[in-house]
């Protein structure tokens, strides 16, 4: 093999090595972005009106949607107390005056 054709691997070694290390690091930075994305909240898979047609339709059963439903409300209710807290245990209104 010739000193140029040498010469022209050698180049096309470093270009294939630095197309991979730049691939590799963006592939990286994706990752570790998908990963530390922040949750959107407690996630409901449906809602109290889709769980009434399904209970409709006979897809379940009473007891499962009152389960289904008190498990809703429990989670509505924690997430409501820990936005509470977080605005310094005001309702929504902000004055702590809230009606119950």
């Amino acid at each position: 093999m010739s000193a140029q054709a040498t010469d022209l691997w050698f180049w096309i070694g470093i270009i294939v090595l630095f197309a991979l290390v730049i691939g590799g690091g963006v592939a990286i930075m994706w990752a570790r972005r998908n990963a530390k994305a922040p949750e959107a909240g407690p996630q409901q898979p449906f809602t109290l009106d889709d769980l009434r047609r399904m209970l409709d339709r006979g897809e379940i059963s009473k007891r499962e949607f009152d389960t289904a439903r008190d498990a809703m409300i429990q989670r509505t209710r924690q997430v409501a107390e820990r936005e509470r807290e977080r605005r310094g245990g005001t309702d929504w209104g902000g004055s702590g005056n809230a009606r119950r």
